[in-house]
């Protein structure tokens, strides 16, 4: 009972500590508030504005300007543009974090077990990845998308696809940095188990490296799937998602720019405070800075 206590406190003081390094770094509080923001509007979304507003077309409102019944205006179709961008920060953000968790999963285990066990196992896998690596990742993904269809399930599998061998690579490389330090040889001398050894001492020791490169990796899956909306081959109209909403603006960049304007800064925003976040979370889980 103690001993369990004993753990909770050390790591309550090691999350502190991380969290007082964080905020040192005022870029990266910056991009939290940023974060916490769309994250609020995606939780929100309907709370905020109605989902009928953002699909619901209206003649009679075609194109009209940012005005104080419609704050960021409306489109080709009548449609709420701030309603829109609303909900698409659900339908954006919900990609990113979704392909992002998944590829961790999936390539956290692969990557866990080429570290562990390594031998012929993790000759094939890093040979496979250095394939996929060959070919470029958003048209990999667009490869995917036209053999299974348009959608956003089929979306949400073309980046996880792609984001997987990124995962194994980076899981591999801190495991494998863990595996030769002398408590591994410890718990193994003590014939600790391989579970106890991966859960107790390989995992809490190798969350930084990871947690640092799945934020970084969000943003990159979502300028990914909004690219691939952008083309035609991701979320499919009338839903409303960053990337599409680019698309389908393409036709009045001179008559209506703020079309493109909401969308692109809600991109450009996200994207960054993901990225900002991510560089104070590698700076505040750095030990030599720690130390």
């Amino acid at each position: 009972m103690k001993s369990t206590f004993t753990k909770k406190k050390r790591r309550g003081e090691r999350a502190g500590e991380t969290w007082k390094l964080f905020k040192k770094n005022k870029a990266a509080m910056v991009g939290l508030c940023v974060l916490f923001i769309f994250v609020f509007f995606a939780v929100f979304a309907d709370v905020i504005i109605p989902y009928s507003k953002a699909i619901t077309q209206n003649s009679a409102d075609r194109l009209m300007a940012p005005c104080a019944s419609h704050w960021f205006g409306t489109d080709e179709f009548g449609r709420d543009m701030f309603a829109r961008v609303v909900h698409g920060s659900r339908r954006s953000l919900s990609l990113g974090v979704g392909t992002t968790l998944i590829s961790l999963l999936i390539g956290g285990f692969i990557g866990a077990c080429c570290g562990l066990y390594g031998s012929k196992f993790d000759s094939v896998v890093m040979r496979l990845c250095d394939v996929l690596n060959c070919v470029p990742g958003l048209l990999f993904a667009l490869a995917v998308v036209a053999a299974l269809g348009s959608s956003m399930q089929n979306l949400l599998i073309a980046v996880t696809v792609i984001s997987i061998p990124g995962f194994i690579r980076i899981v591999r490389s801190v495991i494998l940095s863990i595996v030769e330090q002398e408590y591994i040889y410890a718990a193994r001398a003590c014939d600790s188990s391989n579970w106890v050894i991966i859960t107790r001492h390989i995992l809490p020791n190798a969350m930084g490296p990871i947690i640092v490169q799945a934020s970084m990796s969000v943003a990159s899956m979502m300028l990914t799937a909004a690219g691939l909306s952008f083309i035609g081959m991701g979320v499919q109209p009338p839903t409303p998602e960053w990337g599409v909403m680019l698309s389908t603006a393409r036709e009045y960049m001179s008559k209506a720019p703020y079309l493109l304007a909401f969308p692109g800064i809600a991109i450009a925003l996200s994207a960054l405070s993901l990225n900002l976040v991510g560089d104070g979370l590698r700076d505040a889980l750095d030990p030599k800075l720690k130390a």
